[in-house]
């Protein structure tokens, strides 16, 4: 894989997992505040694991929120791993040809 194709695929999957994770907290930080504070805390002092549990504990009403929330988390970690176990590999590749 060439260079350019290694940062279009981590930017590709960083934006789409930023924006699922944007739409799937957008979709449950304003339902948290109907269950009361011992709900809201949480979504709102811990920004991933926070409105995961909530989605969790609220399955039902909150099923697309939830899925957003994972998948983009998924994905944005899946740009994390290419970048730190692809990137030197790249570095490498391109020190090795001289450019």
């Amino acid at each position: 894989m060439g260079f350019t194709a290694f940062v279009f695929a981590v930017a590709i999957l960083v934006a789409v997992g930023g924006s699922l994770l944007l739409v799937g907290y957008l979709g449950i930080v304003p339902a948290s505040f109907n269950f009361g504070w011992q709900s809201w805390l949480p979504v709102l002092l811990l920004p991933v694991i926070g409105p995961l549990w909530f989605a969790l504990t609220h399955r039902k009403e909150l099923q697309r929120a939830g899925f957003q929330l994972l998948v983009g988390t998924l994905l944005v970690l899946a740009a994390i791993l290419l970048l730190y176990i692809g990137g030197p590999e790249i570095i490498a590749r391109m020190a090795g040809k001289g450019i």
